[in-house]
């Protein structure tokens, strides 16, 4: 699976700005939360481009 063709440019902006807002919200969060989150995420968006 090629995930460059069904990750749109959108997409990743979408899930960046989220973890941003949740990096912000958060008084201690772990750099490896983070990576798993946007791991989710951009699992979630392939996903549902097929």
């Amino acid at each position: 699976m090629d995930i460059s063709e069904k990750l749109t440019q959108k997409s990743l902006q979408e899930i960046l700005i989220k973890i941003y807002m949740k990096g912000q919200e958060s008084d201690k969060i772990e750099v490896k939360e983070l990576i798993e989150e946007i791991k989710q995420q951009v699992i979630s968006a392939v996903n549902t481009a097929k």
